[in-house]
């Protein structure tokens, strides 16, 4: 092998080792920014469902305006609480599933933005909720 040979070879070895590490180091980041996201929406997406129940139970003996207030802020809370457990499992599969780091980094990417969503689908979401509880003791 001629000089020039071997100094493309060598040369592509080394770019391919540092595009590899450099996808390696984001993928790496974009995993602790996913886990700081699932573990601060998390803990509010697992009282959704005494949120619901105590909504719910709020409005048992109300007229149907409220009643139809209550199912509308339940339905919220129900999508933000599906968001996250899909959310989970996308994130299961992205994690253990998907070998090329490429391929990886694009999911996590993704996942990036949808966590940021259902973290302000969840916090409105319980917002709105106990504000309309708040209002139902008055």
């Amino acid at each position: 092998m001629n000089t020039t040979k071997l100094f493309f070879v060598v040369f592509s070895f080394l770019f391919l080792v540092s595009c590899d590490n450099k996808i390696e180091k984001e993928i790496e980041e974009l995993n602790t920014i996913l886990m700081i996201g699932h573990d601060e929406v998390m803990p509010k997406s697992m009282n959704i469902s005494i949120v619901k129940k105590e909504l719910l139970a709020s409005v048992e003996n109300a007229p149907d305006s409220l009643k139809n207030a209550a199912l509308v802020l339940s339905a919220q809370l129900q999508k933000a609480e599906d968001d996250m457990y899909r959310w989970m499992d996308n994130y299961g599969k992205a994690m253990n599933d998907v070998k090329d780091k490429n391929e990886k980094l694009e999911l996590y990417t993704g996942l990036q933005s949808e966590i940021e969503k259902i973290k302000t689908l969840t916090d409105e979401s319980l917002a709105n909720a106990k504000t309309f509880l708040g209002s139902q003791k008055k």
